[in-house]
């Protein structure tokens, strides 16, 4: 019995690689000896067409400024969290209930914000910002702690990220090629026909043909899902605005 792999929860760069070194294990172990020559030409020329696609879009310029401001939001929220933490120990009785309520309202929004996949964290600072400034209870909290700064910081980032995001969804608009999520679906059905059929033989094999590439391809697949787990269970806890959010081609630049 193979193991199933959580799809979805891989980036694109991921989803790429776990796919090539899949392959590299069928072609190491003759794909036409285990009766899949056919299925593994048709998923390897999905996977180099992706693959290829990747390449191009990390050769945008768009792609390099999403990757900063990203980053830069990643480090404002970050840093307001790490403030939050250290102040709910404060001396003072007004800085730490300041502390405390911006530790409750992280406490419903997740700790793990820069975690998530671009659309998501987008959507979930905006919303938080918006509470944080249309709330007195946030604005007080938030000038108590001295975080003015640090907000206005990500909420700048954060509307210059999104901007340069639609920018990018316009770029992509132009280019005739299926976009990198119609690819991974492609794949993924590719793989599930190639898999269907080791299953089958290995199932009708009696001499043990199919141990071997069955061990290799479980061994992969369980390392991959080890690596997902943290992920995994992070996106869990989020709340159920952003836990449904597919992860989209764009994550690829993360």
């Amino acid at each position: 019995m193979f193991l199933s792999i959580n799809y979805r929860y891989l980036r694109l760069s991921e989803f790429i690689q776990f796919f090539q070194n899949f392959l590299q294990l069928l072609s190491a172990n003759d794909p036409e000896a285990l009766k899949v020559k056919s299925q593994y030409d048709d998923l390897h020329a999905l996977v180099a067409t992706l693959a290829s696609f990747y390449k191009q879009e990390l050769g945008s310029e768009i792609t390099t400024e999403l990757q900063e401001l990203d980053a830069k939001r990643d480090s404002a929220i970050q840093g307001i969290e790490l403030q939050v933490k250290s102040y709910i120990h404060h001396y003072d009785d007004l800085i730490r209930a300041a502390a405390i309520l911006m530790a409750n309202f992280f406490d419903n929004y997740g700790w793990d914000i820069d975690r998530l996949n671009y659309q998501a964290e987008t959507s979930t600072i905006s919303s938080m910002v918006e509470k944080w400034e249309g709330e007195q209870k946030y604005i007080d909290a938030i000038a108590a702690l001295k975080l003015s700064d640090w907000t206005t910081e990500l909420k700048n980032t954060n509307t210059s990220f999104n901007q340069r995001y639609l920018a990018r969804v316009e770029e992509n608009a132009e280019h005739p090629e299926a976009s990198s999520n119609e690819m991974r679906a492609g794949i993924i059905v590719s793989y599930r026909k190639l898999m269907d059929h080791l299953q089958a033989y290995a199932t009708l094999s009696s001499g043990g043909e199919y141990d071997k590439i069955t061990k290799l391809i479980n061994q992969l697949v369980d390392e991959y899902n080890k690596m997902l787990a943290p992920r995994i269970k992070s996106k869990k806890e989020t709340s159920p605005e952003t836990e449904n959010q597919e992860t989209p081609a764009e994550e690829a630049a993360e």
